[in-house]
């Protein structure tokens, strides 16, 4: 017969071949478990700062935040063509050399000063080129002629020494049906310059105004000499007046 079963240390008998309940205790059980509330404190943490960092890179991305200096993000550059033309960027504020560089004004066109033109320069209506007739309101006609040069006699009057002298030829002719008076036929020259000339008289060549009476249906002829400066000696203008109305005509031409 086989020995009987002894009772071991905890009181159970030994060698009855059942395994105890349970971890033995000891040191061998191993620590207890971690309170709940410090692991949903960590979670707690954990979630506000990746809430932050996402909160702060949306903001960089909008532009809101500057850089060192103070100043905001210079906005992106213009897209380039496809032509390979870079556009102009839209509102880029000016940068020093160029707010500084003076502006080069528009190159124009140099313009000559106007010249101002006398008025026996000008063409226009009421002046007639000598050779032509004038017919005036009371019927009265009367023709120019072309200036011509000429020597005045030492007996003349009325030329003075550097001048050139011209003569013109005045033709009246009457169809006014009365009697003019030839001494209300008033001549005057002008130069270039647009003054009045001085009156050249001389009977040994012929050189002397209307004079008397004039029938209707007749003409009269007489030359008109003038003292025109040789500086302005280029054009001559001769004005004819008939009758005391003022009725006046304006013949021009070049001098030869």
């Amino acid at each position: 017969m086989g020995a009987a079963n002894t009772p071991g240390a905890d009181g159970r008998p030994s060698g009855s071949g059942e395994p105890p309940s349970g971890p033995p205790p000891g040191p061998l059980s191993g620590p207890s478990p971690r309170p709940p509330r410090r692991r949903a404190w960590l979670l707690a943490v954990v979630g506000i700062l990746v809430l932050a960092v996402g909160v702060s890179g949306l903001l960089a991305g909008t532009g809101a935040f500057g850089d060192g200096d103070g100043e905001k993000t210079a906005p992106p550059a213009a897209p380039v063509s496809a032509a390979g033309d870079t556009p102009t960027p839209v509102n880029r504020p000016p940068t020093t050399a160029e707010a500084t560089a003076p502006t080069s004004a528009p190159a124009t066109a140099p313009t000559s000063a106007p010249t101002s033109a006398s008025p026996s320069e000008a063409s226009g209506e009421g002046l007639i080129p000598f050779g032509r007739s004038h017919r005036y309101e009371g019927g009265v006609e009367v023709t120019v002629s072309a200036p011509k040069r000429f020597t005045p006699a030492p007996s003349s009057a009325g030329h003075a020494a550097g001048n050139i002298a011209v003569a013109v030829e005045v033709t009246v002719r009457n169809d006014s049906g009365e009697r003019l008076e030839l001494s209300t036929v008033i001549v005057r020259g002008r130069d270039a310059d647009g003054r009045e000339t001085g009156r050249v008289f001389d009977a040994d060549a012929g050189i002397l105004p209307l004079s008397g009476g004039l029938l209707p249906g007749r003409k009269a002829v007489a030359v008109y000499g003038f003292d025109v400066p040789r500086e302005a000696a280029t054009l001559l203008e001769v004005e004819v007046g008939v009758g005391f109305g003022g009725d006046s005509a304006f013949w021009f031409g070049k001098l030869r």
